[in-house]
């Protein structure tokens, strides 16, 4: 049995608690909330004064809000023994990463980041395809919005180095830019060293989403559709058109699926490790989209 505790935003109103404490393999023993709202559903025994205080009398810190994804508090909660599960909005530098994840490995800790779109049910279906060379086709349109390039390039080069399943091997980047010098349409050519080719064509359009990701592999294709939650074959088989649908909880489905990775000693879902090499590709990308960008004009 793990103890837990979890560091709420300020708006946590939208966070089902209950939820949580039907998690089994954990006995909850703080909560820190910064907000002024009263919840009545918070057992006020509970509750800590100071965030300081929680990394201290847990195993598992669960770090929801983002103003306590600091290097400084996530190393000293590594340094305490907590495995971390973090807020998606992290805003640490390279090095502060690497260090984070060298003093997990030296403590035997496990780091998770939250990511609700690597938890949808198609992607473990879209695992599956890694032992074969294949063609990868990936595509997603929205409106364009704050931050949505690092959104849409995060999850769709998740997506797409778990189906290949080979380091890059050759990365290129065509950029469409407007007046404003923001994007409107991204593409990216990948080659991986197993013989494996993807493209990423990113389009921001107002009023319309679309987002598509496509396998080709000796004379057969699957593609998932992810807004409408469909899975197709090329050639068609019978009994095989797939629905599913998304969790109605993420978070506690995560949480969920890290603490049996806790128990079981396996590396999480998507830990920071993943998380980084896929930050210094973004980082290679987005340089490539501002020379781009800067040519243009």
């Amino acid at each position: 049995m793990l103890s837990a505790a979890i560091i709420l935003p300020g708006e946590a109103e939208m966070l089902s608690f209950d939820s949580l404490r039907a998690i089994k393999g954990v006995e909850w023993d703080g909560i820190f909330y910064s907000g002024e709202k009263k919840h009545l559903t918070f057992d006020r025994a509970l509750i800590f004064s100071s965030p300081e205080i929680i990394p201290l009398i847990c195993d598992l810190l669960i770090v929801v809000d983002p103003l306590y994804c600091t290097f400084d508090y996530l190393s000293f909660a590594i340094r305490n023994g907590c495995h971390l599960f973090l807020s998606d909005k992290l805003i640490l530098t390279t090095d502060e990463r690497k260090q984070l994840i060298h003093l997990a490995n030296e403590g035997g800790t496990y780091i998770q980041i939250q990511n609700d779109f690597l938890f949808h049910p198609f992607q473990e279906k879209t695992r599956s395809q890694t032992n074969r060379t294949c063609f990868i086709e990936a595509t997603q349109s929205a409106p364009a919005k704050p931050d949505r390039l690092n959104e849409l390039l995060l999850n769709n080069l998740l997506m797409i180095l778990r189906a290949a399943g080979s380091p890059i091997h050759k990365l290129s980047v065509f950029c469409g830019t407007v007046p404003s010098k923001q994007p409107d349409v991204v593409n990216i050519h990948i080659n991986f060293k197993n013989g494996s080719v993807a493209t990423l064509t990113l389009k921001f359009i107002e009023q319309q989403e679309t987002h598509i990701m496509s396998i080709h592999a000796r004379g057969q294709a699957t593609t998932f559709d992810f807004l409408k939650n469909k899975i197709s074959h090329f050639p068609e088989k019978e009994l095989e058109r797939v629905v599913s649908k998304k969790s109605p909880d993420p978070l506690q489905e995560q949480i969920t699926d890290f603490v049996k990775n806790i128990t079981q000693k396996n590396n999480p879902g998507f830990s920071l490790d993943d998380e980084i090499q896929v930050f210094l590709l973004m980082e290679k990308i987005k340089e490539k989209i501002e020379i781009n960008s800067f040519t243009a004009h």
